[in-house]
């Protein structure tokens, strides 16, 4: 969802940049959009090599996998930054 408000952030007419103290907030928001597939993708292994015959665990890491690489492509198709 922040991801989102990122790309609605380039297409509209708001500068943040006018807007005081947003540069950290922004930056914090950034990075934890950026490291929250990967840290369910290593939560949702971790669960897939303690308990290897439940089929939910392996049906979240292959979702948190998916969420990641999703996100990656969308990040270099978008080459706003």
């Amino acid at each position: 969802m922040i991801w989102l408000a990122f790309l609605s952030i380039r297409f509209s007419s708001l500068d943040i940049r006018d807007l005081p103290a947003i540069g950290p907030i922004m930056l914090v928001a950034l990075g934890s959009v950026l490291l929250a597939p990967l840290a369910a993708s290593v939560l949702a292994g971790v669960a897939s090599v303690r308990q290897p015959k439940v089929a939910w665990n392996w049906l979240v890491l292959g979702c948190a996998t998916a969420a990641f690489f999703g996100q990656g492509l969308l990040f270099f198709v978008s080459s706003w930054m």
